[in-house]
């Protein structure tokens, strides 16, 4: 992600230890007067009241309600139809980069880990369900890297991710065994530099190099290999990531149309299939503003015979808007989509006690899911007070899901000082109720009172409400000829599970 266009910056929400949040029990599907839990996060107060008490919750569990057939008025109704169904959910994540998993590794005791890990994994806190790994180094790591940096090895004899087990591989296992049910998507900033048409720097501009496609497809099987004899599945990768933009000081590499369809169908897709893996592909891994060029591989690949070898696309959301999501989804239904990387600074989320951020962040994660996207995975799960480690420097406006104290750049002398973000607690409102697996379900949505609905496959229902006036406005939710009314405060987000 360039410095320039996706400067990011997210106003923190408290830095008070967090605890477990409370587990989510499954409902059965039509019990008789079927009670619902209610769960809300407000926005942050401008000021503090005087008497030193905050006024804003974060994902806090309200009184349950139970459904009638008989409720009050409303100002508005939100009807919700399980049998009408959309996307199939692959879940709700982060980034354990370079730069998160040292902070998590080497800044945290392993009391502490245990319990950043479990409030961002387990059941017990917000239960996130998938990970997008970057394959070698990103613009949130100590140094550029790819796992094989030795000039010319056409045969990859020395391809290796020793680089990663220090301290990437056990986080992510970390995580994996906080959720068995966690889906990994990977994604290469850049080939090695010498397989690329360039001035052999892994940075810059550059295309790989016609020759190295059977290479890099090579390249790819190694890894997922590497990464699965260390109990790591890889569900996806992506050909490249942000394949239109040329960074410049972190590791990037062009790939146009044209390109992803000959790597994809005549390359990587087979590559996978001879290994007998069944790793997804997924095409793009970029803004929504050039949603035309996933259109273009996928349609490519069909023309071509090789359709089989693409599961779908995946989108950022640093230029243009969610609805390209549903276009592309009109373009190829048959195919899926996924978000894959979303992060937050000053031009979405303002500093100065404004609740902008907070209404962009849920306005987002609404419009995602109601767009046909499988996913909403954030960017870094952790950096310092200084937005790093980073290739890119310090001080570059970047904030992770949690915030990690680093008083020096050493790996050792853990902190144990947290700070969770309000992407934690919005996020949190999906990914504790929303179970992989999961269809979202038809809801009534409004302009200023927003909602998205899903059915899990134990048959609870979850719904998600926005309220973005300055106002209480009071909903009621309709479901199975039966309904619940919720006052729902100014600027704030209600999950109800039942």
């Amino acid at each position: 992600m360039s410095i320039f266009k996706k400067s990011l910056h997210v106003v923190l929400l408290s830095s008070l230890v967090i605890t477990p949040l409370i587990s989510v029990a499954p409902s059965s599907a039509y019990a008789a007067n079927e009670k619902a839990q209610v769960w809300l996060t407000t926005a942050d107060p401008n000021t503090e009241p005087k008497v030193g008490l905050r006024t804003d919750r974060r994902l806090t569990r309200q009184n349950d309600l139970t459904f009638s057939s008989t409720t009050g008025n409303a100002d508005y109704t939100v009807n919700v139809n399980e049998g009408a169904t959309y996307q199939q959910m692959d879940g709700f994540g982060v980034s354990l980069t370079d730069a998160s998993a040292w902070l998590l590794q080497y800044k945290l005791s392993s009391t502490k880990r245990n319990e950043v890990m479990s409030n961002l994994f387990s059941g017990s806190g917000i239960s996130m369900s998938m990970l997008r790994q970057p394959m070698g180094a990103s613009d949130f790591a100590w140094s550029t890297y790819t796992y094989d940096d030795v000039n010319g090895d056409t045969a990859l004899n020395q391809f290796s991710v020793s680089r990663d087990q220090p301290y990437i591989i056990p986080i992510v296992k970390a995580a994996l065994a906080k959720n068995a049910a966690i889906k990994i998507i990977a994604s290469p900033w850049s080939a090695p530099a010498w397989m690329k048409y360039t001035t052999n720097d892994k940075n810059g501009t550059g295309k790989l190099k016609a020759e190295n496609y059977p290479v890099y497809a090579n390249y790819f099987v190694k890894f997922i290999q590497a990464y699965q004899a260390q109990g790591i599945p890889i569900y996806a990768v992506t050909p490249q990531n942000e394949p239109l933009f040329e960074p410049g000081r972190y590791p990037g590499m062009l790939m146009n149309e044209q390109d992803q369809i000959g790597m994809i169908g005549d390359y990587l897709g087979p590559a996978l299939r001879a290994a007998g893996l069944n790793t997804k592909v997924i095409a793009y891994d970029h803004n929504y503003d050039n949603w035309t060029f996933p259109r273009t591989v996928v349609q490519g690949l069909k023309d071509n015979g090789k359709s089989q070898y693409i599961a779908g696309s995946a989108f950022h959301h640093y230029g243009g808007d969610f609805t390209a999501m549903t276009t592309m989804h009109n373009a190829h239904p048959d195919k899926d989509i996924w978000f894959t990387e979303g992060g937050f600074g000053d031009w979405n989320d303002p500093v100065n006690g404004t609740t902008q951020g907070f209404d962009n962040m849920i306005n987002e994660f609404i419009g995602m899911t109601r767009n046909w996207s499988k996913s909403i995975i954030l960017w870094n799960a952790a950096l310092d007070q200084k937005d790093g480690p980073s290739v890119i420097g310090d001080n570059n406006t970047n904030k992770g899901m949690v915030t990690i104290q680093n008083s020096d750049n050493s790996s050792s002398n853990p902190e144990d000082n947290v700070t969770y973000t309000k992407q934690y607690y919005l996020l949190g409102h999906f990914s504790k109720f929303v179970s992989p697996g999961a269809y979202r379900i038809d809801s009534t949505t409004f302009g200023d009172l927003q909602s998205v609905a899903f059915k899990n496959t134990d048959g609870s229902k979850a719904v998600v409400l926005y309220n973005s006036q300055n106002n209480a406005r009071t909903v009621k939710v309709n479901w199975n000829n039966q309904s619940v009314n919720y006052t729902v405060p100014a600027k704030s987000v209600v999950t109800l599970k039942w």
